[in-house]
């Protein structure tokens, strides 16, 4: 795909009622924003091999694939940017789910608090902090910022410290 078609199949997505994602343009490229969790992805144009609109039979709404020249892949999708998990500071996690979104993220951080807060749960506990780590891992190395959800789940991680793990 040229530039001039990736740059005209992002922006007609983006510009659709209820998009989950806003486009920005800057110069060469775009801002990608997200305001459900306030994160963006800027990107030019010319990094693109390919953007293809799909369906899923689990969600309503179409989805965006976006494909880099250097292998990443990030979607649009209703709810947010999707991106599959890094499993590089984990390890291979069974029940690891092929893509995750910052919705996850929150879902997660708070189930892993509800654990933490009862008795004997620690090792469920880590599993949540073990999927979040994989959620992250995957979002950076799709190019978006998780310093913020890194603050967060370090805290999760001195709390389940702090309790030990009981297993």
């Amino acid at each position: 795909m040229t530039p001039a078609e990736v740059k005209a199949k992002v922006l007609e997505f983006t510009r659709r009622p209820f998009s989950a994602v806003a486009a920005i343009e800057e110069g060469e490229g775009a801002r990608l924003f997200e305001p459900g969790s306030g994160k963006e992805l800027r990107l030019r144009w010319d990094e693109l091999a390919e953007v293809q609109e799909k369906q899923s039979a689990l969600r309503s709404g179409p989805y965006l694939v976006l494909a880099f020249h250097d292998g990443r892949q990030v979607a649009l999708a209703d709810v947010g940017f999707a991106f599959a998990p890094s499993t590089a500071n984990t390890g291979p996690l069974p029940e690891l789910p092929q893509t995750f979104c910052f919705r996850d993220f929150a879902h997660l951080s708070q189930g892993v608090e509800t654990l933490l807060a009862e008795e004997g749960r620690e090792k469920e506990a880590l599993g949540g902090i073990l999927m979040s780590i994989a959620l992250l891992d995957g979002a950076r190395a799709v190019g978006l910022s998780v310093s913020r959800e890194e603050r967060r789940l370090d805290a999760l991680l001195k709390a389940l410290e702090e309790r030990g793990l009981k297993v």
